[in-house]
């Protein structure tokens, strides 16, 4: 299956727009000629969430800021621009992305007190998203993760992938990354998890 991670307004133009993100789309639209099921993963964050730095007087927009989770632990939390609202205009999936009515879509970042990049679980593995079960249910063994931002909610989804025991790929040239140090990163974390990296010309065609 192809799981499109976060394909949304905000982060292709608009208040945390990743570099080349359209390069992503496009891309991205060609690929999915190649599967028969598809995944689409947004962000649904409540207007008072976590990670807005607007909802912390005095914080700075992507610092990082020490943040009490449900549980009492402290969490290390990005402080990120206001982004994918509920029912926002920021929140829908960009306009040029190809969704067909026969694709599943999973809504992610809906507890206000706990980030989620992945579309499998919540930053703090308290919450699992309707995703495993789904692509089990479907007897999906093979997950190819393309979207935004290569370096946090996509790579974190393939993480998770990998994690809970599917063949997971992460499809270079149809994801962007937000920073260099934290691509570098999150490659680290890919490999050491068992995600392997192709480009889209590598990836198969579905069997028929």
């Amino acid at each position: 299956t192809l799981d499109q991670v976060d394909l949304q307004n905000d982060f292709v133009n608009g208040s945390l727009a990743v570099n080349d993100s359209m390069v992503a789309v496009q891309n991205t639209n060609e690929l999915r000629k190649k599967f028969d099921v598809v995944f689409l993963t947004r962000d649904w964050h409540p207007a008072d969430h976590c990670s807005f730095w607007d909802n912390h007087p005095g914080a700075e927009m992507f610092s990082v800021k020490k943040l009490k989770i449900p549980d009492g632990n402290e969490v290390d939390q990005v402080m990120w621009p206001r982004h994918c609202v509920q029912g926002s205009n920021g929140a829908k999936f960009h306009p040029d992305v190809k969704i067909l009515s026969t694709d599943h879509v999973i809504d992610k970042g809906m507890n206000t007190q706990v980030d989620s990049y992945s579309g499998f679980f919540d930053n703090m593995k308290g919450h699992e998203t309707q995703l495993r079960n789904k692509l089990r249910a479907l007897d999906v063994s093979e997950v190819y993760v393309v979207g935004l931002a290569y370096d946090f909610c996509v790579g974190s989804t393939a993480i998770d992938a990998a994690t809970t025991g599917f063949n997971s790929y992460l499809v270079e040239d149809c994801a962007k990354a937000v920073a260099e140090d934290s691509k570098k990163d999150m490659n680290r974390r890919l490999k050491e998890n068992g995600v392997v990296q192709i480009q889209s010309s590598q990836v198969p065609m579905a069997p028929k």
